[in-house]
């Protein structure tokens, strides 16, 4: 993992490796997320200890009490919301301070100016969180009550036309709730790495 000396006062900060979290994510059966949490909690209290100009939000935050947060079903949404709204806050409050980006050109040859990476609005994250977390509790309640409808009628032909259905609706909701989350993630990472990497 790649290290930045920052200031004067030798204070450090080191990038996060996506692809490794990423991996650890897949072995251990998504255990491993409120971990990671913890890390881009402490690597945004790294980034606290730089000189702040003024009216620049601090990322400084309780990793110890985001990571406890982070390991219940119910509260791991806020530590996931509170860590988009620390980095997006700095970076969107930064980029005024910053060098503007160098200029790039398309393909008919006029100058573009670049923006500067950012991650997704923590509103915006929370917003389709919520969304999947509610279809995902009709499921379960339809699921519920087919199953003890089934239970006091038994298993029929009409009983396995209602759960099929549903069954597929879960596991596709899950699959598109988990890819987008991922892709949210890399852009976390791409967006704290980026920062990182100018500030250097």
């Amino acid at each position: 993992m790649r290290i930045y000396i920052l200031n004067k006062n030798n204070s450090t900060i080191s990038t996060i490796d996506f692809k490794i979290h990423l991996i650890l994510f897949f072995v251990t059966g998504t255990l491993w997320a409120p971990f990671y949490n913890l890390i881009c909690f402490l690597r945004l209290n790294q980034l606290a200890k730089l000189p702040l100009p003024n009216g620049v939000p601090s990322p400084k935050n309780s990793a110890i009490g985001n990571f406890l947060v982070a390991l219940s079903f119910i509260g791991a949404p806020f530590a996931f919301f509170r860590r988009f709204q620390l980095l997006n806050s700095y970076i969107t409050a930064m980029d005024p301070h910053l060098k503007p980006l160098p200029k790039t050109e398309d393909k008919e040859g006029k100058e573009i100016t670049q923006k500067r990476v950012n991650c997704l609005l923590p509103g915006k994250f929370v917003g389709f969180a919520n969304i999947t977390f509610l279809l995902i509790c009709i499921i379960a309640t339809s699921f519920a009550l087919s199953s003890y409808y089934i239970l006091n009628t038994g298993w029929t032909n009409e009983a396995i036309l209602i759960l099929l259905p549903l069954g597929i609706a879960a596991v596709f909701i899950g699959f598109g709730f988990s890819g987008r989350t991922l892709i949210e993630e890399k852009k976390w990472v791409k967006a704290f790495n980026a920062i990182v990497e100018e500030l250097s």
